[in-house]
């Protein structure tokens, strides 16, 4: 399935206020970035302290504490979802018939500074 996107060539001018605000975009994506990796770090450590095996899912510690306080708590947990693979090879015309086109469509600013 596939869905048709207009695409324009237009060019306007910005003022130096959207040229700013571009300029801040950019640098907010780059923080959310490494703050994203800080995370994943932070996650591997504490983890750690738990003893979490992903493999089996399973942790040594289910509470961790500080002078006797308890301060952090690991809890598994598991959601439903869906095959997406299966679905398309057992049940093609199911899996095309609930794709939303206008759900795959959006927007993105992409920013020429370097």
């Amino acid at each position: 399935m596939s869905v048709a996107v207009q695409q324009t060539t237009e060019v306007a001018k910005g003022s130096k206020l959207v040229v700013e605000q571009v300029r801040q975009l950019v640098e907010v994506r780059a923080e959310i970035a490494r703050l994203e990796k800080l995370k994943v770090a932070l996650t591997e450590e504490v983890e750690k302290a738990f003893g979490v095996d992903k493999t089996s899912k399973t942790s040594k510690a289910t509470t961790l504490t500080h002078n006797g306080i308890e301060f952090a708590r690991y809890d598994w947990r598991s959601r439903k979802g869906i095959d997406e693979d299966k679905l398309a090879k057992d049940f093609p015309e199911a899996y095309e018939a609930c794709f939303k086109a206008d759900k795959t469509i959006f927007g993105v600013i992409v920013s020429l500074f370097k």
